[in-house]
């Protein structure tokens, strides 16, 4: 080999050596001659010891909630008292109970996949509804809602679905922070009773022809910021002719008015009954509201179409059913006469 050629070899070999060199300390970032290993990204767990970066959190979570007044948010409830807050996760086709209130530790693990469950339920002898809609609507992290019994008490919480992925995390207490749980109750109107103001007069002089006529029925409730939650709506008529009566329509509030042909009929040995149900639990009932500086007037007016004889009386029955705090069935009612 010549001399030249030689020495070009060696700054060749020289220059190749000092590029490997200077992308193994990070200096230069050579394409293609990248002869470090790849490395997986790591973060630190609780416990202080480094794993690879998982997209699930496991470790202690601190939780925090609070509960308001739904129709006045400036009234807080005190949780523990006026309403139980219980966290679960679902692990291995069961519920396990993490902890219960505001403040507490809770164990959450990767396999939990971000997921905890806030079960929610009012103590006996406290006049509250759990608000579950409005709960949903503040709460961005509450992915869904279910009414069931998940203790085998049997009675039914509420429970609901949340989303802890990427919680802050201290790493001076070794802690996740949960942000903060909203539970908004409604007062249950234990005060309520039919007002004498919404029951209308007797009809009479109706005539012998086909004719339809209102009944105009009205509830309200006892004072502001109270609650009803309706079950279902009856309309009873004391004939089983069904020639003479015909439900034409009938105003539920919150819903509106539903055609005749949206209640079940039921043709019986003396009367003919409507009913019109909306939900047999706390879970998709309708819930009659008074907020603050309301018109207090609920209508449920009702259009009949009779057909009368002459000396024909005909009785018509509204039932209003609606759950009370303990989701016990009660009913209140109200009859008018419709005559030739």
């Amino acid at each position: 080999m010549k001399h030249k050629e030689k020495n070009a070899l060696i700054a060749i070999l020289a220059l190749a050596l000092l590029l490997v060199l200077a992308d193994a300390s990070g200096f230069v970032d050579v394409p293609y001659l990248n002869l470090q290993p790849e490395k997986k990204p790591i973060t630190t767990s609780p416990t202080g010891a480094e794993r690879e970066e998982s997209p699930y959190i496991s470790g202690i979570v601190t939780t925090d909630v609070a509960a308001f007044d739904s129709l006045d948010i400036a009234t807080s409830r005190t949780v523990g008292t006026d309403v139980n807050c219980y966290w679960y996760a679902y692990r291995n086709g069961g519920w396990v109970l993490l902890g219960s209130g505001d403040g507490v530790d809770i164990s959450v693990e990767e396999a939990d996949h971000n997921i905890i469950y806030a079960v929610v339920s009012v103590p006996s002898g406290k006049n509250y509804y759990v608000d579950y809609q409005k709960i949903r609507q503040m709460n961005t992290r509450a992915q869904s809602v279910e009414y069931k019994d998940i203790d085998g008490d049997n009675v039914e919480e509420w429970v609901f679905r949340l989303d802890i992925s990427k919680i802050p995390y201290a790493s001076g207490t070794g802690k996740y922070s949960m942000p903060c749980f909203n539970i908004y109750l409604l007062t249950y109107d234990n005060m309520f009773n039919w007002p004498a103001a919404g029951k209308p007069d007797d009809i009479t002089g109706a005539g012998t022809t086909k004719v339809t006529k209102y009944l105009e029925w009205y509830i309200s409730l006892s004072g502001e910021k109270k609650a009803l939650a309706l079950s279902k709506v009856v309309l009873v008529a004391n004939t089983s002719d069904v020639s003479k009566v015909t439900l034409k329509k009938l105003n539920i509030p919150g819903i509106g008015y539903l055609d005749g042909s949206s209640f079940d009929q039921d043709v019986l040995s003396d009367q003919i009954k409507w009913t019109y149900a909306i939900s047999n639990t706390l879970y998709g009932a309708d819930y009659i509201t008074l907020p603050v500086n309301s018109l207090n007037k609920f209508e449920f007016t009702t259009a009949v179409e009779v057909d009368l004889a002459s000396g024909d009386v005909i009785q018509f029955t509204l039932y209003l059913y609606y759950f009370d705090a303990t989701e016990s069935l009660q009913s209140v009612s109200d009859s008018v006469i419709v005559s030739a």
